[in-house]
């Protein structure tokens, strides 16, 4: 073949590549943003929205990043669902292309579009971009450490290399403590294929970059006797709520991040020639094994480990399809990243109703979570008492649509300080007895009324509240608090 014909050859795999990259980020982005604003706040995202109106170097739950996300969000977009959304979905777009860019770097150009297909139209991905989780966060900082790291990783790399690693190392310290588990992964990449780094400067500029951006958590911690680390711990080794036995909780994996995703993860194992492949497979492993073992019961938290197996899985691609096994090997990854799209594409219209498509599990509990928050907070409004909400995640929704502080017994709460109970309105779910609860409200407190039950029917999903009346408490404030935690009184037979 003739020189030119070759270029040519080159410049029309460039043109569809580029044309094939455009319309991934198309999809990606329509799949993120069409009907953002269509479901009021669910309750992890109006938590961070309550965050960012506390400005703080840490909180009880998390680093400050998702805090300073949406205070951005909000600056810009207003306090409204679309108002607190936009930049985290924005950010979960960007992630689609750095998906596309690191494994383009780390593997291949086929790797690049196939990995980056599968984060722009997979269940996982449109949930954390859709819904402010720190998930969204997390990963686009995650990829850009990526690239930074592979980048400083070059023998002709410089002082800006090191500094772009250490800069992104510590804005990921300050967006989910899973950054930890993460930096130890890069580290053991570094000891196996890069120890020539150990002899540069630009890598011990990063460590101490990466050093000082822990400081913030580490300060934060420090002057509130280490409660966000304990949390952490206690979640990790014990859970928050009972969450079944491991083969259910493999099971709730399978159903909430779909299945077509994590076959196509299956297919990323093993892939250990090269050393970008070998570091892909290490942060994969790091980030998923922890979270897969423990009975912390999060398979949401499992999808920015999934990505390096998304990309090493893009490499099982044959460069021609001259035989049979490879066009059925083509084939098969095809169709099963058709499958994830169609779940996909199903999790997005399930949140807006009924689907016969496909989903993601996670969509009728959102549903649920979102229903009648602007009708309730309607109801609120009138009362002059102290709002206290049994459940953790209620108390922000409640907040934000009733544009009123609400308070619970939840770490944070206490952290930013609960005014007398003396008397107070009481909300909560029918995840607790109402009976049990009524009862423990009249041991203390001397006049209790209700609960007064409400029901709300939206897009197919029922969210039932009760709301009780109780003056003159009678115990002393802390022991209410202790009693009437969320976790304690499910434990108590709530």
């Amino acid at each position: 073949m003739s020189e030119k014909a070759t270029r040519g050859q080159r410049q029309r795999l460039t043109v569809w590549n580029l044309g094939a990259l455009v319309l991934i980020g198309i999809v990606g982005l329509g799949l993120r943003f069409v009907g953002l604003d269509t479901l009021p706040l669910i309750g992890d995202e109006s938590y961070y929205w309550l965050w960012s109106r506390h400005p703080d170097w840490a909180y009880y739950d998390n680093p400050a990043g998702v805090a300073l996300m949406v205070r951005g969000s909000t600056g810009l977009g207003g306090t409204s669902p679309f108002g607190v959304r936009w930049l985290n979905a924005l950010i979960g777009a960007g992630s689609v292309l750095l998906t596309w860019l690191v494994a383009r770097r780390l593997l291949s150009r086929r790797a690049g579009l196939f990995s980056a297909a599968a984060v722009a139209v997979g269940a996982p991905y449109l949930i954390t971009s859709r819904f402010v989780y720190s998930n969204a966060l997390v990963l686009f900082l995650t990829l850009l450490n990526l690239l930074a790291f592979w980048r400083m990783a070059r023998e002709e790399a410089g002082i800006g290399e090191g500094l772009a690693f250490g800069v992104t190392l510590a804005l990921l310290f300050n967006a989910k403590y899973t950054a930890y588990v993460y930096a130890t992964a890069v580290l053991a990449a570094l000891l196996l294929d890069h120890r020539h780094l150990l002899r540069t400067r630009r890598l011990w500029l990063a460590t101490g970059i990466g050093i000082l951006g822990l400081m913030p958590v580490m300060v934060w911690n420090a002057s509130h006797d280490w409660a966000s680390f304990r949390w952490q711990l206690i979640h990790l080794t014990r859970g928050a709520v009972p969450g079944g036995n491991l083969l259910a909780r493999w099971h709730h994996v399978w159903v909430y991040l779909t299945g077509p995703l994590i076959l196509l993860g299956v297919a990323g194992l093993g892939r250990l020639r090269t050393a970008g492949e070998r570091l892909l497979t290490l942060v994969a492993l790091f980030l998923l094994l922890p979270v897969a073992v423990s009975p912390a019961n999060s398979p949401r938290n499992l999808s920015t480990g999934l990505v390096p197996l998304l990309m090493l899985a893009g490499t099982r691609l044959p460069r021609d399809l001259t035989t049979w096994p490879r066009q059925v090997l083509a084939g098969g990854l095809a169709s099963v990243l058709v499958a994830g799209a169609v779940f996909g594409i199903g999790t997005v219209a399930g949140l807006g109703g009924p689907t016969p498509l496909p989903r993601s599990s996670i969509v009728p509990a959102i549903r649920r979570d979102a229903a009648g928050w602007p009708a309730l907070a309607a109801r609120l409004k009138g009362s002059d008492e102290p709002i206290f909400a049994l459940d953790y995640s209620i108390a922000a929704q409640i907040a934000f649509y009733a544009e009123r502080p609400a308070y619970t017994a939840w770490g944070q709460y206490r952290i930013w300080g609960i005014p007398s109970l003396e008397d107070t309105t009481v909300v909560a779910l029918d995840y607790l007895d109402p009976e049990f609860v009524t009862g423990r409200l009249r041991e203390a407190f001397e006049h209790v009324e209700g609960p007064e039950h409400l029901t709300f029917n939206e897009r197919g999903a029922t969210k039932v509240v009760y709301v009780w009346r109780a003056e003159e408490l009678r115990w002393e404030q802390e022991t209410f608090l202790r009693r009437f935690d969320f976790l304690t009184m499910l434990g108590e037979g709530g």
